[in-house]
């Protein structure tokens, strides 16, 4: 059933921004925002509010001191004025109680402004973690944790605002956020930014120019902000899927899987998806130094598709053994399949 131009609201489109509407819901709103550059500003006006939300920080409170000063004074006034007079002959001493009262109430006032005042222009202090030339694990204020790879760098505050989880990496680090849809995690690099609620997934800026963002369980968002314009570009990722942020482009895209091997320098995994043995072995020797051997050359065309988790080279090809109904030789380091392969490329 068509949708009523009428009933467009927010959580329609919503829905259009994260790329979840059915057919007849996006015919919908593109009739919508074409029938009136208010609705296009609408669109626009979410879906920044959107995307910006986690970088909102609690406005300042503003001090007016001389009206604080005003009512203060005021209050002492009128409480002078209830000050009883015992003695006429001493008016010098109950002026000079009142005088010094003023003082008083002054010097309070002023400790207080100046208190609120520091509290509102702290300086939030700033950790930085640098892996240098080994591989850096560490927990994060809010308890996720991070792996940084080599030569990597990443700068957050002693402690997470109360409307965000804000970071900035340099390199290459792997992320398990802890889940919180009211206190998004949001990873700043120098092309692209990644805007998560909860889930595990990896960036890559090493290479020149390029930011690579892999996806292993949950959701996130890549969104870049077009400086002509203003508007909010997004690619929505989700379990397996990867995406890409080049130099110069005006919007992330998705792209292929990342190498099998993308994740092994965090945690040993290995995530094989239709992987020529050939390559197959030709990782386990480079990670394991080990030598794997094979009497039937067609067993190098078997694809296997397994993901493997700080296993070990032994129980790896165990596993490969039993999938192509191969038999496995162990010597030392040495491993040799004997067996029928798989001549079409295929198990």
């Amino acid at each position: 059933m068509n949708q009523n131009q009428q009933d467009i609201d927010e959580n329609l489109l919503l829905q259009y921004l994260l790329g979840n509407a059915d057919k007849e819901l996006v015919a919908s709103i593109e009739v919508w925002l074409s029938a009136d550059n208010r609705n296009r500003h609408c669109l626009d006006q979410l879906e920044s509010l959107w995307l910006e939300t986690g970088k909102l920080t609690p406005a300042p409170v503003a001090v007016d001191v001389e009206a604080a000063w005003e009512k203060v004074s005021m209050r002492i006034s009128l409480e002078n004025l209830k000050l009883p007079v015992y003695e006429k002959e001493k008016p010098v001493r109950i002026k000079l109680y009142r005088s010094l009262l003023g003082a008083a109430a002054m010097i309070i006032l002023l400790i207080g402004v100046y208190t609120i005042f520091r509290l509102i222009h702290r300086p939030v202090k700033q950790v930085e973690l640098f892996s240098g030339i080994t591989i850096v694990h560490d927990t994060l204020p809010d308890g996720s944790k991070v792996s940084l790879n080599k030569n990597s760098r990443l700068v957050f505050p002693e402690k997470f605002s109360k409307s965000n989880r804000e970071v900035t990496l340099t390199g290459e680090a792997l992320f398990e956020v802890e889940p919180n849809k009211a206190y998004p995690f949001i990873v700043n690099t120098s092309l692209v930014g990644i805007r998560v609620l909860g889930t595990i997934f990896s960036v890559n800026t090493h290479s020149d120019g390029v930011v690579l963002v892999s996806v292993t369980q949950g959701s996130v968002m890549l969104f870049k902000v077009d400086e002509r314009n203003g508007d909010t570009l997004s690619l929505l990722l989700h379990t397996g899927e990867c995406g890409m942020m080049k130099k110069g482009a005006l919007h992330p895209v998705r792209t292929e899987s990342t190498s099998p091997d993308g994740l092994f320098w965090a945690n040993h995994t290995l995530d094989f998806r239709s992987t020529l043995l050939s390559e197959v072995f030709t990782m386990l020797e480079k990670y394991y130094s080990v030598k794997i051997t094979a009497s039937d050359p067609s067993v190098m065309n078997c694809r296997l598709t397994a993901t493997f988790l700080n296993e070990p080279v032994n129980r790896i090809l165990a596993i490969i053994a039993e999938s192509f109904n191969l038999e496995l030789q162990t010597q030392g380091k040495i491993y040799h399949f004997t067996g029928q392969g798989c001549n079409n490329e295929s198990k």
